[in-house]
């Protein structure tokens, strides 16, 4: 009997949660797709939006948040999985519009996100543009952070900055890799990487001589300690994400601006799952920011597809993609979300956003959109034992009906064709 007795009240209190939660999310929604959405806080420093990657709808929600963040808000610099000189240029394609830029860009940010080196990447940034030449003041500027896994980009930033230097003989090698459009910028291209060693310690032996006449020290130096990163035995990139940005906001103050960031879901997280820290978590505990200053949004993908994989031939040349959904992206019997279903109950749109920070929340209990189901495994299970679900994410993003994102190599077939 007594044991009858408290199996009834373990299931009593099952269900009075989730009634409480199911009625707290329904008071706490927003269909992102209204274009009256207002983003309902005005109290961060930092926003982070982050979600499986390879999702074309995913952009549009990035788009909706920002929209409706500049509602009530400025953006002083928009930061993505890019490192400092891809920021740069597409920076620069923000002011000129350069779409030939713009596709170089996308085809290299693949280096460090596969999946979005895509259409859906190319197009973003397109409305990206479109929005910042509608906002009269303030625009939005470009950043970048992470670590260097792509040389296309930095080299041609290191010869923007050196361009009046006419006698280095390192630096005209660099400039002859540009040149050559069979060049391999990738970090596995042995040659290119001794040629980069012989220019970094050229610099080094030559500074008097060169920095002069070198553009920006700062920004030619960041380049250089950057590409070295790639040198070390071993490279931690969450850490260099977090370095790069302490010397950044050196140079710009970062910590009293506002910030919109879009990573992957491990960066964005604002607690540990176990002994490494993501990014967020560096900054928090770091006493960069608080943890009210910090925001995060986890988007979350239902009855969608996403970009895997691109295939190539023997020569390196493009083929085909396959796409991914179900089982892979956390929506599937087997691996899902624990709690994800009651957002998947009440959504108003195919992007629905779910505050979960509010005063009164239940979610300060218990790991819901955090752990993960997995069939007969303890994915973090254990690793989560002692935390809440506010102690990672702010928001949850539901995003319903999402077509994968197609290479960005197909848009240029149909170019060719």
């Amino acid at each position: 009997m007594k044991k009858a007795l408290i199996l009834f009240l373990i299931f009593l209190a099952i269900i009075l949660n989730g009634q409480s939660k199911l009625d707290f999310l329904k008071e706490n929604r927003f269909d992102i797709n209204n274009p009256y959405f207002e983003f309902p806080q005005d109290n961060f420093k930092v926003i982070g939006f982050g979600a499986i990657h390879g999702s074309s709808k995913t952009y549009d929600a990035e788009l909706n948040l920002i929209k409706g963040i500049l509602k009530k808000n400025t953006i002083d610099f928009y930061v993505s999985e890019t490192n400092f000189s891809q920021a740069y240029y597409f920076q620069k394609y923000l002011e000129t519009g350069d779409e030939n830029l713009l596709r170089e860009l996308v085809l290299e940010f693949q280096a460090i996100v596969s999946q979005e080196g895509s259409i859906e990447t190319f197009n973003h940034w397109k409305n990206l543009k479109k929005l910042n030449d509608e906002t009269t003041s303030n625009k939005i500027k470009v950043l970048g952070f992470d670590v260097v896994n792509e040389y296309k980009f930095p080299i041609k930033h290191i010869i923007y900055l050196t361009k009046n230097i006419t006698d280095w003989t390192e630096r005209d090698k660099l400039e002859s890799y540009l040149k050559d459009d069979t060049t391999n910028f990738g970090l596995n291209n042995e040659n290119l990487e001794k040629d980069l060693k012989l220019f970094i310690e050229s610099f080094n032996k030559n500074q008097s001589k060169y920095e002069s006449n070198i553009e920006d020290k700062f920004s030619f130096e960041f380049i250089l300690y950057n590409i070295s990163q790639n040198f070390v035995e071993e490279r931690d990139r969450e850490k260099i994400i977090y370095e790069n940005y302490l010397k950044l906001n050196e140079l710009l103050n970062l910590k009293e601006k506002k910030i919109f960031m879009k990573y992957g879901y491990f960066h964005i997280q604002k607690a540990r799952e176990d002994n490494y820290p993501s990014f967020f978590t560096r900054l928090i505990e770091n006493n960069i920011y608080t943890e009210k200053e910090i925001i995060t949004i986890m988007g979350y993908l239902t009855k969608s597809e996403v970009l895997w994989d691109k295939i190539y031939d023997n020569t390196g040349n493009y083929k085909t993609f396959t796409t991914k959904k179900g089982y892979g992206i956390g929506d599937y019997w087997k691996e899902y979300f624990k709690g994800i279903n009651k957002l998947k109950k009440i959504y108003v749109s195919d992007m629905t956003l779910f505050r979960l920070n509010k005063e009164n929340s239940p979610y300060r209990f218990g790991t819901d959109l955090i752990k993960i189901k997995m069939f007969l495994k303890d994915y973090n299970r254990t690793k989560l034992k002692g935390k809440n679900t506010l102690d990672f994410i702010d928001y949850a993003l539901l995003i319903r009906n999402s077509e994968a994102q197609r290479p960005i190599e197909e848009l240029n077939e149909k170019v060719n064709h």
